[in-house]
């Protein structure tokens, strides 16, 4: 017998009575969904260049093949050849690992540049990969399939070559700061802010004396990265207060992006990528480890080429390698970003879907309000299941449970990836259902490889590889994809729809997303259980519902919603109409600085009425005209049902005047009118 999980969402009925939204953000006409490629281990199109032209002994060019820690082989060529078949999974974009050129050994021969991440030559291609034409031809023939290509990018460090003669352990900035040739000590927090870097010197203006081996004097390209000056010369992070900043990442050489000189440095580098191959957005790696302020002149320089080059759209996801919203969406409020990767949505949709665990995944979009400010959409983070560093969603479902649920569960996860709230980023070979561990051995190769252990290595939904080539073999997850990606291009709610959150709990999530032009309502059902379930939601509307895609079933009346589910399953319901909503009242329910985090304010909204809503929130400047803070597109949610009128927004504080008064406002905008709140003033004081 099913079990059955009764709620008293007396509230459900007001979120679902939708009207179309206005929405204040630009939309295309389509979301992305995207396809993250590690080019070494993809595809290899071209066998003359996998030495890099570096010859025959893999201590000099790389070139290991049965070695994960080394070059495969796979490159733009191979990529290029293999559009075709990422375009037929439904995908519309393709994030690349960096091309630029590497050092193609790490200083102790243990291990290889085949990831992309030890940049030498920042303004060209790395010899492994191709050339840059190359690079343009695969930009050509992805737009000539209507699809992007996402570049990584990395300004917090370049390849190991700097030493230094006091041993690698970390200096503080108390112990010993930074001097100019005179002695004089620097000013960190007014150098990112001057036309000109103080002048330094190697000996005696840094904690360590920077040594570097005659091969590698010059190796670097543009020259400026070849001065010793333009580096932090701290010794090695521990990760830990400001050595995450400062120190060597891993041993490799921590840029000084404080300095006026780096960032005009980085800025001409990666205008040129922009203007010369078309490249379509950037993955900004590191993101956390360099300063805020290099963020705020260099975003905005990038998206002014952008622009000018005809792209009046130029996403730029930035990988912040944690999971607190509270850390995430720091650099969205301060730092200029307007897309991050969602690290916190991967631990929880993960958790949620081998655990059963519902509360923290549908808590989490509380945070979204974090993010909020002119021009920031949430449906535009980056959320994923796995990637290169930590390892695959295949390994962290694993078949501990039988390879039926193992499958099962896998198909749940992208499932709840494509119609949540985000972009989704597949990691390429998820397809394939490839498990393997972290960091190295995550990054399986898609061509036959010569690696013993990911010959044997089990997958999900399919046999180890053995020697074969993945691409010759077929796995059910590919068809999900295909399906998803079909809903996605079909139904533009899932793209940049409202997203409410209905009922968390017991193996179960539902919430909805809302179209934006016609109103139409997408009831989401997730069961993680085991067994076969069934839900009763009290929602007080009459409407009859189709289900579009998975499995499950749904019945309603006038005053409630039941959901069948089998165990393990998901399923996405349509309603046949648009209700108007209405607006009885909205008022600002709280303006003050937020206890939890004092670089931020807390501005709140409530709302009486009936509806899903875009509330805008809004300031006065000094000329009396009303600038935007933020647009929430869903109410919180608590415990097990969604507060239908609460709306919230959290601005830095940093981009608002400093002293005097704050005047806030709160506005809707449905098709019938615009209901504006009653104003609220704050005094602002040092």
């Amino acid at each position: 017998m099913a079990k059955k999980f009764i709620t008293s969402l007396f509230t459900l009925a007001l979120v679902l009575l939708a009207t179309p939204a206005i929405s204040s953000n630009s939309e295309s006409e389509r979301g992305e969904i995207i396809y993250f490629v590690m080019l070494d281990r993809f595809a290899n199109g071209d066998t003359e260049n996998d030495d890099g032209g570096l010859g025959n002994n893999f201590k000099e060019s790389g070139l290991l093949r049965s070695n994960n820690g080394f070059h495969h082989g796979g490159d733009l060529a191979g990529l290029t050849s293999k559009i075709p078949y990422i375009k037929s999974l439904g995908f519309t974009a393709i994030w690349i690992t960096p091309v630029v050129r590497q050092i193609a050994v790490a200083p102790d021969g243990g291990s290889s540049s085949y990831h992309g991440y030890w940049g030498a030559g920042f303004d060209e291609v790395d010899p492994h990969l191709g050339n840059m034409t190359d690079f343009k031809k695969l930009v050509d023939t992805a737009h000539r399939e209507d699809m992007k290509i996402i570049l990584d990018i990395v300004t917090n460090h370049t390849a190991d070559t700097i030493r230094f003669a006091e041993g690698g352990s970390y200096v503080s900035l108390n112990e010993k700061p930074y001097r100019d040739a005179n002695g004089k000590l620097v000013d960190l927090s007014k150098l990112p802010f001057q036309k000109s870097s103080p002048l330094l010197n190697p000996k005696k203006s840094f904690p360590k004396t920077p040594l570097i081996y005659p091969v590698y004097k010059s190796i670097k390209s543009p020259t400026w990265l070849n001065d010793l000056r333009n580096y932090h010369n701290r010794g090695e992070s521990n990760f830990a207060g400001e050595s995450s900043e400062f120190g060597d990442f891993f041993g490799l050489d921590d840029v000084f992006t404080e300095k006026p000189e780096v960032v005009s440095g980085f800025i001409d580098v990666y205008s040129k990528w922009i203007r010369e191959t078309g490249v379509d957005g950037f993955r900004i790696d590191t993101v956390k480890h360099v300063n805020i302020e290099f963020w705020q002149k260099f975003l905005p320089a990038m998206r002014s080429t952008a622009q000018k080059s005809g792209k009046s759209d130029f996403p730029m996801w930035a990988e912040i390698y944690d999971p607190d919203p509270n850390i995430t969406s720091k650099w969205v409020r301060s730092g200029q970003f307007t897309e991050v990767l969602d690290f916190p949505f991967q631990q929880r949709v993960l958790a949620f879907v081998t655990e059963r665990t519902a509360m923290p995944l549908a808590t989490l979009f509380n945070a979204d309000d974090f993010y909020l400010r002119q021009g920031v959409d949430v449906n535009r983070l980056g959320t994923f299941l796995g990637n290169h560093d930590m390892g695959r969603v295949g390994a962290f479902i694993g078949l501990n449970r039988g390879p039926e649920i193992a499958l099962k569960q896998n198909q749940l996860a992208h499932a709840l990836l494509y119609t949540l709230r985000g972009t989704p980023i597949v990691y390429y070979g998820d397809e394939f259902g490839l498990m393997g561990g972290n960091d190295k051995n995550a990054r399986q190769d898609l061509f036959a490889t010569e690696v013993s252990e990911w010959q044997s290595e089990k997958r999900i939904g399919m046999d180890p590889i053995g020697r074969g080539d993945s691409f010759s073999k077929k796995n059910p997850l590919q068809d999900t994809l295909r399906e998803l990606s079909e809903i996605r291009s079909k139904y533009l709610a899932f793209s940049y729809g409202s997203q409410q959150i209905y009922h968390a709990g017991g193996g179960w999530l539902v919430f909805s997303r809302i179209d934006p032009k016609d109103g139409h309502i997408f009831l989401a059902a997730f069961n993680s259980n085991d067994e076969s379930s069934s839900l009763q939601l009290p929602i007080d509307l009459d409407s009859k519902w189709v289900k579009i895609a998975g499995a499950g079933a749904i019945e309603s009346s006038s005053s409630q919603i039941d959901i069948s589910m089998p165990g393990i399953s998901w399923a996405l319901f349509k309603s046949d109409q648009s209700i108007p909503s209405r607006v009885d009242s909205l008022a600002l329910t709280r303006f003050r600085i937020d206890p939890l985090d004092n670089s931020r304010f807390e501005i709140a909204a409530k709302i009486v009425g009936q509806g899903a809503f875009e509330v805008l929130f809004q300031y006065r400047d000094k000329s009396g005209l009303w600038k935007e803070l933020g647009t929430d597109l869903s109410p919180t949610f608590s415990k097990n049902a969604p507060d239908t009128g609460l709306y919230r927004v959290f601005p830095a504080r940093s981009t608002l005047p400093k002293v005097g008064t704050l005047t806030v406002r709160a506005l809707i905008k449905t098709s019938e009118k615009e209901t504006v709140s009653p104003e609220r003033v704050i005094t602002l004081k040092k």
